[in-house]
């Protein structure tokens, strides 16, 4: 259904039977048309996804690439829930485009998450999202909410106002991941019949039944990833003496074929879910943590490119994708292959090491060359350190290393050479990952306020050519100042979001004139799709061409889908973590802490630089001496665990 409306928002050549009946149904009430062969939406109309904020107000993200920015919805009805999928008629009032919402085309679930407060003593139901809106009139006795647990998070049906799921009390704090998968509408279980066809693929790759692929056991393959990865989806081996990379990508498509019950319920999810304790992957365990996950010392099956690189430009001068079998030969640890770039000396396979440390050199010289024209944004890992209550003990802050480098410049490889493949035998057709260049009103904006803020700006007027000067001399002024990731965070708000094209339009902050990803099918659909279709390029069954055809008059919904999907995803990581922190908060009220500005618009914002670590704290106030990036010690005031929201007070500057 997601998929159609994606498409009819759009335009579509036909509609597929099943969805006829929907269409007509528009089509009577004049909300559609055709026009020149194409079945779409009459002017003046829009489809797109409901987005409610924490304040209640309600966005609306058009399926249609035309619109860069969410619409502010007027009149937002509690009927109306996250993620329902609208038709709507655009105003414009004060000369901005607003949406009135005309139908709910589709609703994922009819539930609201809510809790329980006891107020002049009646317990009433406040909307998670929305505390401070008018309490939700459950149809439901005083006496049986009695029984429920103090501040009981519920999800209740819309219409009715009954109870459809008890989720437990919000005072425990095993409740968190529940609601931010919730709030979202996101899967947890598999249906039955994926879980069986997940486990009927067995433990172990017999590799005697793949006799066409290209064995390559024998190559010294390695897995690069955080100690505690489960899914690993990429492996490499640098062959020193040719000067030639494999990248080896889980071969998912091998196992998920296209509308089988698999494919379904990974296309609903689009992409896993990695909280600090746990993950919620697209596919099931069986695949996504063993038989398609290239384990070390086990035979996987695997899409592999050879990238045969000029020792003198590092440009990819002959290149092969092809099905092989693989044998992970080592499964290593970021930190461990830094210990070994700095000459510590750690228990590491021979061939291993010597193909690490052969690459290492180049994916310098690569990374140099990429930043001429691409741009590096400084962006601190934050893993959080949860006990066995789930209570926030230790932030961790991880910073990109050499190691990461390796990796990173490794898959930019296969990504780049995957996208040229692409544009190579579809032209700017397939699914792409792009990048648009920034819209000038929002430079100009980005260049004002750091002008404002004491920056030497190189010139005002920019145009493509010297705006990488502009920026890379900015960050290097801001490195000085010590503002570098703040700035970086300025910068990237400035710039619309990298997001999935059916068409290349090429990636402005990677400075690739295409681009698309192809080296983690196990937990992003997008490449997973990608595989289908390099597969298909590189199939000579007879029937390529028309299945080429399907997969790619699928592509426009497809990529709308996965574009929205992604930005749920985002969502529920970070109410996840802000609720966290927001726990944490509650038990130290009145401890104070080092945070910097970072907003200061009404309300202030600051964000924590120690104990709670990139912790977003609302201030009560601040000063006329204090300024955006300055440095301050706040003291925790108090904290709302629902919102995930904490208050504190400015004690003084530190600087």
């Amino acid at each position: 259904m997601k998929e159609f409306l994606f498409g009819l928002a759009n335009g579509l050549r036909s509609i597929p039977r099943k969805y006829q009946k929907i269409y007509d149904e528009l089509r009577h009430k004049s909300f559609v048309e055709q026009k020149q062969g194409i079945y779409q939406l009459k002017e003046g109309f829009i489809i797109g996804s409901v987005d409610i904020s924490r304040g209640g107000r309600g966005f609306l993200r058009s399926f249609e690439s035309i619109y860069q920015k969410d619409l502010v919805i007027d009149g937002l009805s509690r009927s109306i829930s996250q993620n329902d999928i609208v038709l709507a008629k655009i105003t414009r009032i004060k000369g901005r485009l607003r949406a009135k919402i005309v139908i709910c085309l589709y609703t994922e679930n009819m539930g609201i998450l809510c809790y329980l407060e006891k107020k002049k003593g009646e317990i009433i139901a406040l909307e998670l999202k929305n505390p401070y809106a008018k309490p939700i009139k459950l149809a439901v006795s005083q006496k049986s909410l009695r029984e429920l647990p103090k501040h009981c998070v519920l999800s209740v049906e819309m219409h009715s106002r009954q109870i459809k799921e008890i989720l437990g009390p919000m005072d425990d704090p095993q409740i968190d991941e529940k609601i931010s998968l919730a709030l979202y509408n996101r899967d947890v279980d598999f249906n039955n019949e994926a879980s069986v066809l997940a486990e009927s693929f067995g433990q172990e790759v017999d590799a005697y039944m793949y006799p066409e692929r290209k064995d390559l056991r024998h190559l010294p393959f390695c897995t690069i990833d955080p100690d505690d990865a489960k899914d690993h989806d990429d492996a490499i081996y640098f062959d020193i003496s040719n000067h030639t990379l494999y990248v080896a990508i889980a071969d998912v498509s091998e196992y998920v074929s296209p509308e089988s019950t698999l494919d379904m319920e990974a296309k609903r999810r689009g992409f896993s879910v990695y909280f600090p304790h746990k993950s919620y992957p697209m596919l099931p365990r069986n695949l996504s943590e063993n038989i398609c996950s290239l384990k070390q010392g086990k035979d996987r099956l695997a899409f592999i490119w050879r990238l045969r690189l000029h020792r003198r430009t590092f440009e990819v001068i002959d290149s092969e994708l092809f099905e092989g079998l693989i044998n992970n030969h080592q499964n290593i640890s970021y930190g461990s292959v830094d210990r070994l770039l700095n000459e510590e000396k750690i228990p590491m396979n021979k061939d291993v090491k010597t193909s690490i440390l052969g690459f290492y050199p180049l994916a310098k010289k690569l990374r140099s060359k990429r930043l001429k024209k691409g741009y590096e944004f400084f962006n601190d890992e934050i893993k959080m350190e949860l006990n066995a209550d789930g209570m926030l003990t230790e932030i961790k802050i991880t910073s990109q290393t050499d190691s990461h480098m390796i990796v990173e410049e490794a898959m930019l490889l296969a990504n780049k050479e995957s996208a040229r493949f692409l544009n190579k035998h579809l032209g700017d057709d397939g699914v792409y990952r792009v990048h648009n260049a920034p819209a000038q009103d929002r430079i100009s904006e980005l260049l004002f306020d750091l002008k404002i803020l004491g920056y030497d700006i190189p010139s005002l007027s920019y145009n493509q050519e010297n705006l990488h000067h502009i920026i890379t001399t900015i960050q290097k002024q801001a490195t000085k100042k010590n503002h570098r990731k703040q700035v970086d965070k300025m910068i990237i708000r400035s710039q619309s979001q990298a997001s999935y094209s059916p068409y290349n339009i090429g990636h402005f902050g990677l400075g690739f004139e295409e681009y698309t990803h192809f080296t983690s099918p196990i937990r992003r659909y997008s490449d997973l799709l990608l595989h289908r279709i390099l597969k298909q390029i590189l199939s000579d069954d007879g029937n390529s061409n028309k299945k080429l055809a399907y997969l790619l008059g699928h592509m426009k919904p497809s990529c709308m889908l996965l574009n929205d999907q992604e930005r749920q995803v985002f969502k529920i990581e970070t109410d996840f973590k802000d609720r966290k922190y927001a726990r944490w908060a509650l038990d130290h009220i009145g401890t104070s802490l080092t945070s910097i500005i970072s907003d200061e618009s009404y309300p202030p914002l600051a964000n924590a630089i120690e104990l709670i670590y990139g912790a977003r704290i609302t201030l009560d106030a601040l000063p006329d001496d204090i300024e955006k990036f300055d440095e301050v010690k706040i003291r925790i005031l108090d904290a709302h665990i629902p919102s995930g929201k904490i208050f504190a007070k400015i004690l003084h500057k530190t600087k």
